[in-house]
């Protein structure tokens, strides 16, 4: 009997345990919207997310990227005088320092790079005046991070649109002598990203879980795209502005430096920059050998478009699909203004007597050769544009040439070969005649 007793008080305290967390995990659910939950000794905390994004080559610029915590209501109440007694909450801003970064220490994907940094605990030091529940809408504050650009001609930053509504469970602490952060739910009213679900929960937890993601959830991200292009956009300068060259040169004893070779050249511009462009101008930059022929230099039928202003004469180089043209010894096509982070590749088709070869410069580093062989073509593979000097510099070389004449050094030995040839032959027909007349 007492066995059974036993039992059954054990079955209880396991149901009543049981229901004990079902219910919390209901209560917290319900009430605190999927909230997190802290105590006293440990009260919950938040951070924001900056998801600083720039493509692989680009310089960070100095920026401050400010938020802002709106109060809603308090236990409901949204009347002016209810939301004038809400705290302002703190560490409501991330700055990033200019300078390089090594794509090899963050995340990249699509040549983008993602440079993440959390603010402080934005209930740091704050009191709130009550136990209750607060509600607060976080936004980014689009005016004051736009300021941090000295060359809007060159440089643009998005504005994140994201929008989160922060439920913030205050109680009061065990002596009565104040309140702490319990509970605090983070629901996505506009979203940041492709990962984000509307009207989602989000976990703001500073560091994120350290599994899965590192950062908080409570994300916004900025896209910043920049070009070292002419200062003066309608009156570029190729001769002195550059962001990206593509040259060609021709060599050899028996080179023909008048002759075009064809290439194929693909564009691709970063992703993150708003409204790409069809086609960006290659401004064509005589370097010796005179005057350019435009129907060599863009044979027709190919498609390739050409113009001209006030840099001078340019053909239009697509960014969807490959584009043809021709260049001969002394020519350089030059773009001013390419994004850094645009990625390219320059294929110089088969060209027969000819050895293809060439030096790729990228974001100033040392120049990286490649030799193809002899009547081939040749591929820089996919290359990218960085802030420094940029160049594809092309090397068409035809050293010798096989003689299929008569070489007038030889002449005087195949002279002595033919006449000795002719002495036997005369030889041999005295020979036989004399046979036949014995």
């Amino acid at each position: 009997m007492l066995q059974k007793s036993k039992l059954f008080l054990t079955i209880a305290l396991v149901l009543l345990v049981c229901f004990a967390s079902i219910t919390s995990a209901f209560a917290a659910g319900l009430d605190g919207n999927g909230a997190l939950v802290g105590d006293e000794a440990n009260p919950v905390q938040a951070t924001i997310t900056k998801n600083l994004r720039v493509p692989v080559g680009t310089n960070v610029p100095n920026a401050t990227f400010l938020f802002t915590a709106t109060p809603v209501s308090v236990n409901d109440d949204t009347s002016t005088t209810a939301l004038g007694t809400m705290p302002n909450l703190q560490n409501l801003s991330v700055t990033y320092s200019a300078g390089p970064v090594d794509p090899t220490t963050v995340p990249v994907t699509n040549n983008i790079m993602s440079l993440q940094k959390e603010t402080g605990n934005i209930f740091d030091g704050v009191t709130f005046p009550h136990a209750g529940i607060f509600v607060y809408e976080i936004t980014e504050d689009e005016n004051a991070s736009y300021t941090v650009l000295p060359n809007q001609n060159n440089e643009w930053i998005s504005h994140s649109k994201a929008k989160y509504t922060l439920t913030v469970y205050v109680a009061n602490n065990a002596a009565g002598t104040g309140t702490f952060v319990s509970a605090l739910g983070t629901v996505v009213t506009t979203t940041d990203h492709d990962g984000q679900t509307q009207d989602g929960k989000v976990d703001p937890t500073p560091g994120g879980d350290k599994s899965t993601y590192f950062f908080s959830q409570m994300v916004f991200t900025n896209d910043y795209v920049k070009t070292n292009g002419p200062q003066d956009p309608d009156n570029p300068d190729p001769l002195k502005e550059s962001t990206l060259v593509v040259s060609k040169m021709v060599t050899g004893d028996f080179a023909n430096r008048s002759q075009y070779f064809d290439y194929e050249m693909t564009l691709t511009i970063p992703e993150i920059l708003s409204n790409i462009p069809a086609s960006y101008k290659a401004y064509v930059v005589v370097k010796s050998g005179g005057a350019v022929d435009l129907a060599e230099l863009v044979k027709p039928g190919v498609g390739t478009v050409i113009g001209s202003d006030a840099g001078g004469t340019y053909i239009e180089i697509a960014t969807d699909k490959a584009t043809s043209f021709a260049l001969r010894d002394g020519i350089e096509l030059v773009f001013v203004d390419t994004p850094v982070g645009t990625t390219y590749t320059v294929e110089k088709l088969p060209a027969v007597n000819y050895t293809p070869s060439y030096s790729v410069t990228t974001n100033g580093g040392s120049p990286v050769e490649i030799a193809g062989a002899l009547h081939g073509g040749l591929s820089t593979g996919t290359q990218f544009v960085g802030e420094l000097e940029n160049r594809a510099d092309f090397v068409s070389t035809r050293d010798s040439v096989t003689p299929t004449g008569l070489n007038l050094n030889d002449l005087p030995f195949i002279v002595l070969v033919v006449l000795g040839l002719s002495g036997l032959a005369l030889f041999l027909v005295v020979k036989v005649r004399s046979g036949r007349s014995a």
